[in-house]
């Protein structure tokens, strides 16, 4: 085989096989709807609520479909938990995946969600006090 050739080929199969990729998930995935190519209400709220510097705005514009569904399980401490990580880390091989500012917001908003869940629970919620307050791990 010409040299020159073998990297044509290659990007050719390499074409080829994200194509197939894609028609393979368009089969497994749900059908798009128009509500996909917009944020819902809950996704508006959703982003209000968020502090200013957690606000995925980038995520928002290219993957409206991705944020509605993250405000929706925002509310559920395991299953938005899930829903991050399983955007973050790429399970089923040759995912085409986010861009470089989209995986930093996700990333973001993967450690708020951890950090603001440890916060807001019982124990979390004293660990925090007792860390600012000063008062180290004293038993009353």
């Amino acid at each position: 085989m010409h040299p020159l050739l073998h990297p044509l080929l290659h990007n050719f199969k390499s074409e080829i096989h994200s194509a197939h990729e894609a028609a393979r998930w368009a089969t497994v995935r749900r059908p798009e709807r128009a509500c996909d190519r917009a944020l819902t209400g809950t996704a508006r709220l959703w982003l209000r609520k968020l502090p200013s510097r957690r606000r995925p705005l980038r995520l928002c514009v290219d993957h409206p479909r991705v944020a509605n569904r993250i405000a929706w399980c925002w509310h559920d401490t395991l299953l938005s938990s899930q829903l991050l990580e399983d955007l973050l880390l790429d399970r089923r091989g040759g995912r085409r995946g986010f861009g470089a500012a989209t995986l930093r917001e996700l990333k973001r908003l993967q450690d708020f969600n951890a950090s603001q869940r440890v916060e807001s629970g019982p124990a979390g919620l004293w660990a925090t006090v007792t860390r600012r307050v000063g008062w180290g791990a004293r038993v009353f």
